[in-house]
């Protein structure tokens, strides 16, 4: 057809090679799938000029996802517009779902690759520690947890690269006992 295109481009990166979907009101709009530098495009045309709430998430090489990214977009009539600078959370995960107070607890996920992890374990006192994401945006931190009480915790991660940092990931539990 002629005329300029109603629709919202959106940039940004992810994980490497893995489906970014994209969800308009909350609903399923489309899916892309993003570059081995984790670089991803998706354009959303023949939408109908207002104001939307579009929500982004990812899903690692292992199928889990991110939490989701939303923000609001207007949509013009016969306006691509453009958004970018979307940075998709990492992923996360836990290798126990109990642990032994002392020994160590593999935290994982994935995210951009060579990307900066924070991760973020929740005690009485929280406690940080950085790592940073393979070639393949895999992370993995062993954290020690003798400083940690007996109970339940959560973890959770972000990433920065290039000046561009995530919002923190979904949160992960754990149980720091006895045995």
């Amino acid at each position: 057809g002629g005329g300029a295109a109603t629709a919202v481009k959106f940039i940004g990166r992810a994980y490497p090679r893995i489906t970014v979907t994209v969800l308009k009101d909350a609903q399923v709009l489309m899916t892309t799938v993003s570059d081995p530098t984790a670089s991803f495009q998706a354009l959303a045309s023949d939408l109908t000029p207002g104001t939307y709430f579009f929500s982004l998430y990812g899903e690692d090489n292992a199928g889990r996802r991110s939490s989701l990214l939303t923000f609001p977009v207007t949509v013009l009539s016969g306006v691509t517009t453009e958004v970018n600078g979307i940075f998709i959370a990492p992923t996360i995960a836990v290798d126990k779902s109990q642990v032994k107070k002392g020994d160590d607890i593999g935290i994982f996920g994935q995210s951009a690759p060579f990307a900066n992890m924070t991760i973020q374990v929740n005690s009485e006192e929280t406690h940080f520690v950085n790592t940073r994401a393979d070639s393949a945006g895999v992370y993995f931190y062993n954290f020690g947890t003798a400083p940690l009480e007996l109970g339940d915790h959560t973890t959770k991660s972000k990433s920065s690269l290039l000046n561009e940092i995530t919002s923190f990931s979904s949160a992960v539990g754990f149980i720091v006992g006895t045995k």
